[in-house]
């Protein structure tokens, strides 16, 4: 990876949800002041293709930080089935971890409140307590996902809302938002930002398939991950060769005025 050097939404309803984020982002994580975190990952492909982990490491080293990591990450699994797998449970019972990542498969949580209620939240609440009872002072991280580049054409006779990106967009985040609230986590709108580069640089490809991201989409999602994991701008942290200056300079300053954005424009 190379190192380059680098300086954005509407007030809407949800008050409550505003108020506590804002407490998140301004929170000194004392792990990232001491420059060490641990974290575990805990999805899918959405998470393993080209490695998030490993990207969102290197770019901590080029800022003097550390990241150890681990991944559990088998392709299509759903929170579900985390939750009752003896190898997570193993993975999350030995180490003592600062976050645990919880990634939900790609189209659950855009789907009907109903169907959410009842095959997301309660796996992300067992997840969440199995994490607490092994470590209190771990803090669980939700990975708000970005809508399939197309929509969901699977689904749409069932939700024709899913038809296009933008309405699949806008169903996943407030599912994101109710797991962070339930569960007192930690947000990674990684879905908010990559709305926000669709909509200003649709040139850029984000994808590598019709869900899967380029590499491209897993630095921009690589820099939100740092950004909130270690509270520290992305501006200057370094990038993948394959990526040019002006495209990785642009995904930091993305990045970075989304997330400090007080008041996301998300429903």
């Amino acid at each position: 990876m190379k190192t380059k050097r680098y300086s954005l939404l509407k007030c809407n309803w949800v008050v409550c949800f505003v108020f506590f984020i804002s407490l998140l982002l301004s929170f000194k994580n004392s792990f990232a002041e001491q420059g060490k975190i641990r974290v575990l990952f805990v999805g899918n492909s959405l998470t393993y293709v080209n490695d998030l982990p490993k990207m969102i490491s290197q770019i901590a080293q080029s800022r003097n930080f550390v990241m150890e990591n681990d991944m559990y990450a088998p392709g299509g699994y759903k929170l579900s089935q985390h939750a009752l797998d003896p190898v997570l449970k193993d993975k999350i019972n030995h180490s003592k971890w600062d976050f645990v990542v919880l990634q939900e498969q790609s189209q659950l949580p855009a789907f009907s409140k109903e169907q959410v209620s009842r095959e997301v939240y309660p796996y992300a609440e067992t997840l969440s307590q199995l994490i607490k009872q092994s470590n209190s002072k771990t803090r669980v991280v939700f990975y708000m996902t970005m809508a399939l580049k197309d929509g969901d054409q699977e689904n749409i006779k069932i939700f024709p809302e899913l038809a296009t990106y933008e309405g699949m967009q806008k169903k996943i985040n407030p599912s994101y938002i109710q797991m962070a609230q339930q569960n007192q986590g930690i947000l990674v709108p990684v879905g908010v930002v990559w709305q926000k580069v669709r909509s200003d640089k649709p040139e850029l490809e984000l994808y590598a398939d019709d869900r899967h991201p380029s590499l491209i989409g897993t630095y921009l999602t690589a820099c939100v991950f740092y950004s909130i994991l270690f509270h520290d701008s992305p501006i200057g942290i370094s990038y993948p060769s394959q990526i040019d200056e002006g495209t990785a300079n642009y995904l930091q300053r993305i990045t970075e005025q989304t997330v400090k954005s007080q008041s996301w424009d998300w429903l």
